[in-house]
């Protein structure tokens, strides 16, 4: 910033001496070195001769401030963008490390509008001021120089300069708040509007209502587009206004320096300088208001950003990958356990007790909304209870211990998210290309019962699946679930309806080369279909979050109606 600054008064140093020798070359006497120049380049002290030497000066030095400012310029933008790298990494990694719960109540859209708002944020505010902090440095630097050609000109310039800007600051202000927060509101229901969009295009393309979806967009769009052509406006405009004062003033100043004894011989120079000066103080002005603009226009989008960026950062969760295995060894008990998802909620789950040894095969059965996944997602550490206990051991499960115990578990949930990605990266989730075992892929993928048909596919297991695995059936997706639970190889298997996407014979068949994993194994299975449960050592019913019986499978038999998913 303060090379620029010098840069500017380089510039203004070679400038005034040069416009003096353009309107009187006899004047070479006042300035050493250009005489200097003359006697060892062999020239000498004509007009043409002085002029032209002045002139190369004044050139050099006009190109050398002019690489100055680009070696600052580039400078600026590479810091600007690099803040925005690591803003936009920063908001990603306390977005995914928060807990379980604030993703149940926060929707997708608003995590990926806050992410596209780090984008805004570095072109509509970082950038903006880190180049007015080094226009108000240039700015000061430009009129001290002016000032050393003309005080009360530079003064009267500069003084007017800065109240218009002020007054259109002032003025503006409260119009481009309002944009701002109709902007940020937008950005949500923009990306919104397009996962719904792409979410459910089956049903848009069978139902035809492409055009409901494309005029909900377009309102959308239509309103953030507007407030933005509104900002983009008021940034701009003030620089046209003060342009034409700025040449007014040029000219008011001619004719008053005209008016003096020396008359205009000697204000050229003084005109010429302060010609130039405006030129470069204008968009250094002009910059420090679009600042100030800028950080009106995207007040709502910086607050939203700050707030993911405050967002508390769990010391224990920072480090979780290097986290060891918690060692599993006798059991897991829960003691009068209840859990619900706001303090004025009612009860998911309700004083529930249980004991489940390591090895053993629970099934969990029961109504929808009864709590059997609530409670899966307690036993995993991915929700804290509301009262009551939960023991690893004999050690209090909490937070401090969630990252070593969730490492011995693999969960196979209903509906499987796959990456688009390869078949062996999803079976692989989360783990270094680089580093994927292809002979624990395989021999998990025996066991799910999907090794048969990936074998069949031309690039078998580097096949692409496509997003969210449109390219597989229900089915095969499931089994690359389950496939990637059995890859993981932890003390604790939990399948939540991980099989109801299967027909009879497949999910026979993977359901016996999971009874056939180790008795190290601890299996929990929450099942649609109670043959499922056919090999589970005890059945868990739970009705309106209470446990209301246990059974084994055989014992189902005597109740089957009560025992529907």
């Amino acid at each position: 910033m303060f090379c620029a600054a010098a840069a500017e008064l380089a510039t203004f140093g070679a400038v005034a001496p040069f416009l003096s020798l353009l309107a009187d070359p006899a004047q070479t006497s006042r300035y050493p070195f250009l005489q200097s120049l003359l006697h060892a380049i062999g020239r000498q002290s004509g007009d043409a001769d002085v002029i032209l030497a002045a002139a190369t000066v004044f050139a050099i030095v006009a190109m050398c401030a002019a690489a100055v400012r680009m070696f600052v310029s580039w400078l600026g933008f590479k810091s600007t963008f690099d803040i925005g790298a690591d803003i936009g990494a920063e908001v990603y990694r306390r977005t995914l490390y928060q807990p379980y719960k604030f993703h149940i109540f926060h929707n997708t859209s608003e995590i990926i509008a806050g992410l596209n708002k780090t984008q805004t944020i570095v072109a509509g505010v970082i950038s903006p001021l880190i180049q007015s902090a080094n226009a108000v440095i240039v700015s000061v630097a430009i009129l001290i120089a002016l000032i050393y050609v003309d005080a009360v000109a530079a003064t009267l310039c500069g003084v007017g300069f800065t109240l218009i800007y002020l007054a259109v600051t002032v003025t503006t202000g409260v119009r481009l708040r309002a944009n701002s927060k109709m902007i940020a509101e937008n950005e949500v229901r923009r990306v919104q509007a397009v996962q719904e969009g792409l979410g459910g295009i089956r049903d848009i393309l069978l139902d035809g209502a492409q055009e409901v979806y494309i005029a909900r967009f377009m309102d959308i769009e239509r309103a953030r587009r507007s407030a933005q052509a509104a900002n983009y406006f008021i940034s701009g405009s003030p620089r046209h206004l003060i342009e034409s004062v700025g040449m007014i003033l040029i000219v008011a100043l001619a004719y008053w320096l005209s008016l003096r004894p020396s008359g205009l011989s000697e204000a050229v120079p003084v005109l010429g300088a302060l010609a130039i000066g405006a030129q470069r103080l204008l968009p250094q002005m002009q910059m420090i208001y679009f600042c100030c603009a800028a950080l009106n226009a995207n007040a709502s989008s910086l607050t939203d950003v700050v707030a993911l960026l405050e967002k508390p950062l769990p010391e224990n969760d920072t480090m979780s990958s290097s986290v060891d295995r918690l060692d599993f060894k006798s059991d897991i008990i829960l003691r009068d356990v209840t859990f619900r998802y706001h303090d004025d909620s009612p009860d998911a789950v309700r004083n529930v007790s249980l004991r489940i040894r390591r090895g053993d095969r629970v099934g969990f059965i029961g109504a929808t909304g009864s709590g059997k996944s609530t409670l899966i997602d307690l036993i995993t550490g991915l929700l804290e209870p509301t009262s009551g206990v939960i023991e690893v051991d004999g050690r209090r499960l909490g937070p401090k211990s969630h990252k070593a115990w969730q490492r011995c578990i693999a969960h196979v949930p209903q509906s499987i998210y796959l990456a688009d990605a390869t078949i062996a990266e999803n079976i692989a989730f989360g783990a270094d290309v680089r580093h994927i075992d292809m002979e624990r892929v395989r021999m998990a993928a025996k066991k799910a019962q999907v090794d048969e048909f990936i074998d069949t596919l031309p690039n078998q297991y580097q096949t692409l699946v496509g997003e969210r695995g449109v390219r597989l059936s229900g089915g095969q997706r499931q089994r690359i679930g389950l496939t990637r639970a059995l890859y993981k190889q932890t003390d604790i298997l939990i399948l939540d309806e991980a099989t109801s996407a299967l027909d009879d014979a497949t999910e026979n068949a993977v359901m016996r080369g999971i009874e056939s994993l180790s008795r190290d194994v601890t299996v929990l299975v929450v099942a649609h279909r109670i043959s499922t449960l056919r090999d589970c050592d005890i059945v868990l019913e739970l009705k309106d979050g209470h446990l209301v019986r246990e059974a084994r499978y055989h014992e189902l038999d005597y109740r089957p109606s009560s025992m529907s998913a």
